[in-house]
C-alpha cells in the first residue's frame, strides 16, 4: 500500500501540477477568491510572512481568505513566478511549492521580493450531489515566506 502511495505521488509530482497555475492566478489577479478555492478545509492552515506583512498564526481558511484579501488591497502583486519543480515533503504525502513573488505598496510604492513555500497535500473531494466518484485535488495546508 506504501509502495503504491510512493509511486502515485512520485508520478504526481513528475508531472506539471494544477495547483501551481492556480497559484500564480490567485497571486497575479491579487484574488484571495482563487486562493479560497485552493485552501485546505480541513483543519487551520499556519501562514507565516515576515515583514512588511509581519504574520505568524494558524488561521481558519475563512480567516486565511480575509487576510489574503487586506493583502492584496493593500500590496499589488508585480511578479509571480513558480519553480516548476517541486520538493517532497519527508514522511508525508504531499508537496512544496516554490514562487518568488514581489509587491508593490500602493501606498508608498516601496518594492518588497519574498520567496513563497506552499506546502500542498491530496485531498479528497466529497462525491458530488449527482452520484459521480470523490475527486482527488491538491490543497495547500500552509503557507511560509522569507524575504530575499
Amino acid at each position: 500500500m506504501v509502495t503504491y502511495h510512493l509511486f502515485s505521488l512520485a508520478l504526481l509530482l513528475s508531472l506539471p501540477l494544477p495547483i501551481a497555475a492556480r497559484v500564480e492566478t490567485a497571486f497575479l489577479q491579487n484574488s484571495p477568491a482563487v486562493l479560497r478555492e485552493l485552501l485546505t478545509t480541513g483543519a487551520a492552515i499556519p501562514v507565516s510572512l515576515p515583514e512588511p506583512l509581519s504574520l505568524a498564526d494558524q488561521l481558519s481558511p475563512d480567516q486565511t481568505y480575509l487576510v489574503f484579501a487586506r493583502i492584496f488591497s493593500t500590496f499589488k502583486t508585480t511578479e509571480f513566478t513558480t519553480d516548476p519543480r517541486v520538493s517532497a515533503r519527508p514522511g508525508a504525502a504531499g508537496g512544496i511549492l516554490r514562487a518568488r513573488w514581489s509587491f508593490r505598496n500602493e501606498r508608498t510604492g516601496k518594492q518588497y521580493p519574498f520567496r513563497v513555500y506552499f506546502f500542498f497535500v491530496p485531498e479528497s473531494r466529497p462525491r458530488t450531489p449527482d452520484g459521480g466518484a470523490p475527486v482527488m485535488a491538491f490543497k495547500i495546508v500552509e503557507i511560509r515566506a522569507e524575504r530575499l
